[in-house]
């Protein structure tokens, strides 16, 4: 009976022991949640590239039209117009004034012994020497000038007038490129005539034109001496 004892207490230790380690495996309860952290530092990491812009948007509606401004000071356009014609008109006197000296200077050659015809802004000038088409034209070159050629029917009565009785003048014409094709001495076309019946007729190489006392025109060789020369300018 005393044996059994021990054994008891011994039982009832290892059930105590048991029931203490159950206890204490067992799950508890959620506790209460804790405070939130502090934030992390910001990242380092490098901008990326910029992006290409979009496309233009609609266009917006017009807008009100805003109040009036004030009114500026007078420019300067207008006195600069008003010198610019003046400049103009000065240089248009200047011209003509050129053109008067070279006029007077062409006329000193002619001495006393000049005959003259002028029409519009040409005039006809002749010291009553007689010769050849060549040589004509020789003559008129020297003095600045050129031989005479009338284009129009006040230029040719105004030679007409020059001539005296049964004279005739070389004219600055001839076809001797084309036959009958009449050319000026620069080469243009002849755009004004005055034949005399039945000319030109081209007989034995008449390839130069002289005009007669009366107006009218005839081609004629151009190694006829006894022609009036008359020049132009």
């Amino acid at each position: 009976m005393h044996l059994c004892q021990p054994f008891k207490a011994l039982v009832l230790a290892v059930a105590l022991m048991m029931s203490s380690v159950l206890q204490c495996c067992a799950p508890g309860t959620n506790g209460l949640s804790g405070r939130d952290g502090r934030d992390g530092k910001e990242g380092a990491g490098l901008r990326g590239l910029q992006g290409f812009p979009g496309k233009a948007g609609p266009q917006g509606t017009k807008g009100d039209q805003g109040p009036q401004g004030e009114k500026g000071q007078k420019g300067e356009s207008a006195t600069f117009d008003a010198l610019q014609r003046q400049v103009t008109t000065l240089e248009k006197n200047i011209q003509t004034l050129q053109a008067d000296v070279s006029r007077h200077q062409k006329c000193e050659i002619c001495l006393h012994d000049c005959i003259f015809g002028s029409v519009g802004k040409k005039t006809f000038m002749s010291t009553g020497t007689k010769d050849s088409f060549k040589n004509g034209k020789s003559l008129c070159a020297k003095a600045g000038v050129a031989l005479a050629c009338p284009h129009n029917h006040a230029e040719n009565t105004a030679l007409q007038e020059i001539l005296k009785d049964s004279e005739q003048a070389y004219l600055g014409m001839s076809d001797v490129q084309t036959e009958g094709k009449f050319l000026y001495l620069n080469g243009e076309p002849v755009t004004y005539t005055n034949w005399n019946t039945g000319e030109p007729n081209d007989n034995k190489n008449e390839v130069c034109v002289a005009i007669y006392d009366n107006g009218k025109w005839n081609d004629i060789v151009c190694s006829n001496s006894e022609m009036l020369i008359i020049c132009e300018f």
